[in-house]
């Protein structure tokens, strides 16, 4: 049922069911009004939707009867979160049923299956085959809480990503890895990737990544941040940026940032990339835990 037709059915309830003739109910075009008014005010910009009073009213109004659901479903669905393979067949099965849904999933959530704790993707791979090209305006794509190792995802799978051509910003956060050469892949199966955000991501390689190993494809990366990310990861950014148009560069760093005497090695080896010494922006750990904590998407429960 898309919202046209829940609307039909909305008009259509109001004269039949428990509630006798008399008792007063709003037109479902006003309810219709108040819905989006609501909706106007949720910010689906803003990668993390702990807080958002707006979205937390607009909730409660799904929850108010069915035809108020179906009336804040197409709000609602702007980010979709996908645990398991479970979930990317229900999103499936939605898309087929309510073809409108495809221009309304802007962001999308991998997670592993428990929040909080790394469990395998494999359903990434899942989603990218069954899915690729059934949401064109996907805008924004994050992987957290998982743990993605050699032969979980077929590579052939990951590259379906490529028909997701509006996808322009990656979140990779709470993330195991057993190669870089993995992240590679991903970055470079997304040719409009502009912005890149890495925070806490553990990689099982441990020996420094070589170029020749690397399959990059990243001319369109304009801006990276890292928090606390494994050597391998930083080598791979570092190849990246050589590669890339890089052109904002946020790391956190302990203590003063200081090229000359600094025994960082996340400090050294990004100043190994000569188009980027002029614009290099460090910033205290403090201050770039505060900005991730509220830029990074938070795991959250939906309809």
């Amino acid at each position: 049922m898309d919202r046209d037709e829940s609307t039909a059915a909305a008009t259509s309830s109001g004269s039949s069911g428990s509630q006798s003739p008399s008792t007063p109910r709003l037109p479902v075009e006003v309810c219709e009004r108040i819905i989006d008014h609501v909706a106007m005010g949720v910010d689906f910009g803003w990668p993390s939707m702990k807080g958002q009073l707006h979205l937390a009213t607009l909730t409660t109004c799904a929850l108010v009867c069915q035809d108020w659901y179906f009336l804040t479903w197409y709000h609602l669905h702007q980010r979709i979160y996908l645990r398991d393979r479970q979930s990317v067949l229900s999103l499936s099965k939605t898309l087929r049923g309510r073809p409108r849904l495809h221009e309304v999933v802007q962001q999308l959530v991998i997670s592993g299956a428990s929040p909080g704790k790394r469990k395998p993707i494999q359903h990434l791979g899942v989603f990218a085959a069954m899915l690729a090209g059934k949401a064109p305006r996907l805008l924004r794509m994050t992987i957290e809480s998982a743990e993605w190792t050699t032969g979980l995802i077929r590579m052939e799978d990951i590259s379906y990503l490529a028909a997701f051509t509006c996808i322009d910003t990656l979140f990779v956060q709470n993330v195991t890895l057993s190669s870089a050469a993995l992240l590679s892949h991903l970055i470079s199966a997304l040719p409009r990737l502009k912005k890149l955000w890495c925070h806490d991501v553990d990689c099982l390689q441990k020996q420094q990544v070589s170029p020749a190993s690397l399959s990059l494809s990243c001319a369109n990366l304009e801006e990276i941040a890292v928090l606390w990310v494994a050597p391998a990861v930083e080598d791979l950014f570092v190849q990246i940026s050589r590669a890339s148009r890089v052109r904002t560069l946020m790391f956190g760093v302990e203590g003063e940032f200081d090229p000359p005497s600094a025994a960082s090695r996340s400090q050294l080896c990004w100043m190994r990339v000569p188009h980027l010494q002029k614009r290099l922006c460090s910033i205290f750990l403090p201050a770039l835990l505060f900005v991730m904590a509220h830029l990074m998407p938070q795991s959250e429960t939906t309809l």
